[in-house]
């Protein structure tokens, strides 16, 4: 439903890249697999009785925000291009 990939059947059946590598990131990809935040808060609600519990969210409410920009912003710099390349480019270790 991303457009990442498509899938044929029949004689060559099978999946494929959708587009090119160069125009995939990592932000792409994770977006397709996993929707939602990068870095959320936990699900379940603090003990509002609790003096941490009661405040702990609006005080890291901005923390949060400022975490999910920083880790869109990078994996949208990371093409599936260049980490092809890195993974191709990485010493063979010895079985």
């Amino acid at each position: 439903r991303a457009g990442l990939v498509e899938s044929r059947r029949g004689v060559g059946a099978g999946w494929s890249l959708a587009r090119e590598l160069e125009s995939m990131t990592l932000l792409d990809v994770y977006e397709a697999v996993e929707p939602g935040p990068l870095f959320a808060m936990h699900r379940t609600t603090p003990d509002q009785g609790c003096v941490v519990g009661h405040g702990i969210q609006p005080a890291m409410r901005g923390i949060y925000q400022d975490i999910e920009e920083t880790l869109r912003h990078e994996l949208a710099r990371v093409t599936l291009e260049k980490v092809l390349r890195d993974v191709l480019a990485a010493p063979r270790q010895p079985l």
